[in-house]
């Protein structure tokens, strides 16, 4: 009975602890005096120049030898041993467009000097030159020289495009943007020599007649000796060229790459601080570090806030402001995705090390100019962890005077917290082949993947508040002790009961819009069904990411009182599924709607009867279910979009993800409903039994 009281004291001050301070106390999970260190070690200037330096390079991965891409990569290297990180080593990884690092292929190598594209009639005029602006030309562009009638596709992504149109040998002009989808088009079934491109319809853009969006070609290994060219053109560009089509004139350019595709390398930069107690307990901090030139933001900011991040640490350490860490903290510059992808699968061991991950992509937006905005992009729920709590703890310490750069905005500090979504090298690491909770810190871009992605476009501001934050996360991680630990789970517990609670809020909103719509109610009781198990479902992802913090503690102790905060989380359901039977009963006799008990289809029998098993590593590649499928089988995806229910791709990971052989397909549907929204069986039983087809997973 005592010790009963005493745990539920101690539920009480956590609780209270996270959500109601006051004024004089310190809300955050690192101490006051280390934040201040924190503030004032971290130099927004210095990760500035740092991005201004890196965008030099055009960095485009698989260039092997002599490329921008490793000189980049070696300079960084240097960088990091001049400030007195000893443990720097580059790896490399083949890239031929033939290697596979788990179901993905890597990239072909590329190399470039120059390429120009002349309009030689109606009259002559300089285009494109990559010496001027480096995405002009499309990475991956084979080298050739042609001067021919250039041929007015349209759009140029679909046969229709094409019809009694012979372009062999030709040029080949499209709007549109997509020049990788035009070139497979133009130049791989049908033999034109190089394609020209627009940019994309995006709203946004508009109003930047001159911007050039990078337009990148991906051949795999067995088409590179059929690759060609591409060039992309700005708005501008292409509304002078359309006018001459419509004015019914010929129009003759000449093109000139002098470029070639061979088996090329991806290196790997990887630095570490070797924990000094717990060496074997990593944090991985990540970005990519390839991209076109210039790449500002997308990502010379993500790359150059980790060389700061390590300056910072040895700064901080050097002045004794905060101890040796005690675990091992690992840096990683990489090739995005296939990158990781070929790190990953030659360091298996990192399932068993990692504890927790960063992904640093697109950190330093100037929010008025980019229409930008922080985001933290949470790891996803098949993933146990606490490292989301952390930044989201730590968050409001960034909107203060103290991170304000000499050069940099005043703008108050603008953020978000959003669920997992994917797109960059943490889909590799929150895999369950390796489960290390990674969420994204990043920002969205009007300007990424384009020409004017550039240094004046990134924020020291924005630069000194996101490296603080992810310094600081880092720092706490790496000389967590069981206090820490204790203070981490009661974050947890406090995140977790106002996300218990919200997803009760959200349910019942459901249950509103489905009662209040006379269509939609003849489905509400097998959506009351489905519902009234999230308050389990949402406890048990919440529990999960509990227990997890017990792997900094020492202490028998401390775990206990980790595993007590567990167990109320699930006292909790009782309460939550109470809320949602209330006002079910509420809304069936508010719109009088026939109040029904939800009997299982067979879908849901059969759904609860099999339980999968994923037989393969890393992600599922985005277009590998449509090779494998064919057209005909893969267009039930198409024509059945509304059972997905949004967010396909998070939801297929996802589901992919917890194949673990212990879930059934209807605890996935639950969970990713639970996380997402609301998601068809009918959806999950059918991506399931196409893998098991394909040989990617057994039942």
């Amino acid at each position: 009975m005592v010790k009963r009281i005493v745990l539920t004291f101690t539920v009480i001050f956590f609780f209270s602890g996270s959500l109601f301070v006051s004024a004089q106390d310190n809300p955050y999970l690192l101490n006051k005096k280390l934040l201040e260190a924190i503030q004032n070690e971290v130099s927004g200037e210095r990760a500035w120049d740092m991005v201004s330096k890196i965008s030099r390079f055009h960095r485009i991965r698989g260039g092997g030898e002599g490329s921008d891409y490793n000189r980049c990569v070696e300079y960084l290297a240097h960088e990091l041993e001049k400030i007195g990180l000893t443990e720097v080593a580059i790896k490399r990884y083949r890239a031929d467009g033939f290697k596979k690092y788990f179901l993905w292929d890597s990239p072909v190598g590329w190399r470039v000097k120059e390429a120009e594209l002349w309009l030689v009639e109606p009259y002559k005029k300089l285009l494109a030159r990559y010496s001027d602006q480096a995405v002009s030309l499309m990475p991956y562009s084979q080298g050739g020289e042609v001067e021919s009638e250039v041929i007015y596709v349209g759009g140029g992504k679909s046969d229709a495009d094409y019809k009694d149109k012979d372009v062999k040998g030709k040029l080949v002009f499209a709007t549109g943007g997509g020049g990788s989808a035009v070139h497979r088009q133009a130049v791989l079934n049908r033999g034109a020599s190089g394609v020209i491109v627009g940019p994309s319809d995006r709203e946004d853009r508009l109003q930047y007649p001159d911007l050039i969006e990078v337009n990148r070609l991906s051949p795999t290994g067995e088409e590179r000796e059929k690759t060609g060219f591409g060039f992309a053109l700005s708005r501008r560009q292409e509304k002078e060229l359309v006018s001459l089509f419509k004015a019914g004139k010929k129009v003759t350019m000449r093109a000139k790459v002098d470029a070639e595709l061979f088996d090329g390398e991806m290196p790997v930069l990887e630095a570490k601080i070797t924990g000094s107690e717990h060496p074997t307990q990593e944090i991985i901090i990540m970005g990519h570090l390839d991209h076109y030139k210039p790449g500002a933001n997308d990502n010379a900011s993500g790359s150059a806030g980790m060389v700061e991040m390590v300056r910072n640490i040895l700064a901080l350490v050097s002045r004794g402001e905060t101890p040796p860490p005690r675990r091992t903290i690992r840096f990683l510059w990489l090739p995005e995705i296939h990158g990781a992808a070929a790190y990953l699968t030659d360091h298996q061991d990192l399932r068993d090390k990692g504890i927790a991950g960063m992904n640093l992509d697109m950190i330093g937006e100037d929010y008025a100019l980019c229409q930008a905005n922080f985001n933290l992009t949470c790891s996803p729920y098949s993933v146990p962890g606490y490292i989301n709590h952390v930044l989201i703890n730590l968050m409001d310490w960034l909107d203060g005077g103290a991170f304000y750069s000499p050069r940099g905005s005043r703008y108050r500090f603008n953020f978000r917290i959003n669920p997992y979504s994917g797109g960059s090298d943490h889909i590799m690491f929150n895999d369950s082949s390796f489960s290390i909770s990674t969420p994204m810190l990043g920002h969205g871009d009007v300007f990424h993947h384009s020409s004017l992605d550039i240094p004046d476009k990134c924020d020291p501001t924005e630069m000194k508040r996101i490296i603080s934050l992810s310094l600081a996360a880092t720092l706490l991680l790496a000389n967590a002790d069981d206090e820490d630990a204790i203070k981490i789970a009661g974050e947890v517990y406090s995140q977790a009961r106002m996300r218990m609670a919200e997803r009760t809020k959200k349910s019942i909103s459901l249950l509103h819009q489905y009662a209040n719509d006379a269509e939609k109610s003849k489905p509400l009781a097998e959506l009351y069904f489905n519902i009234f198990n999230y308050p389990q479902v949402q406890a048990g992802i919440e529990s999960a990411n509990m227990r997890k913090v017990m792997e900094l503690c020492e202490k028998e102790a401390s775990r206990k009182i980790i595993d007590e905060l567990s167990n109320d989380l699930n006292r909790q359901v009782a309460s939550e599924k109470e809320k949602i039977r209330l006002f079910y009963d509420l809304l069936t006799r508010q719109y009088n709607v026939k109040k029904e008990e939800f009997r299982p289809t067979d879908l849901y029998n059969k759904a609860s009867s099999l339980k999968p098993q994923r037989l393969f590593q890393g992600p599922l590649p985005w277009n590998y279910l449509q090779e494998k499928l064919g057209e005909e089988d893969y267009l039930w995806y198409a024509k059945n979009r509304e059972k997905v229910g949004g967010a396909y791709d998070s939801k297929t990971y996802e589901i992919v993800n917890l194949m673990d052989g212990k879930h059934t397909l209807l605890d996935i549907r639950h969970i990713v409903s639970c996380e997402f929204d609301e998601t068809d069986i009918e959806f999950v039983l059918h991506f399931a039994e196409d893998l098991q087809k394909i040989g990617l997973v057994k039942f």
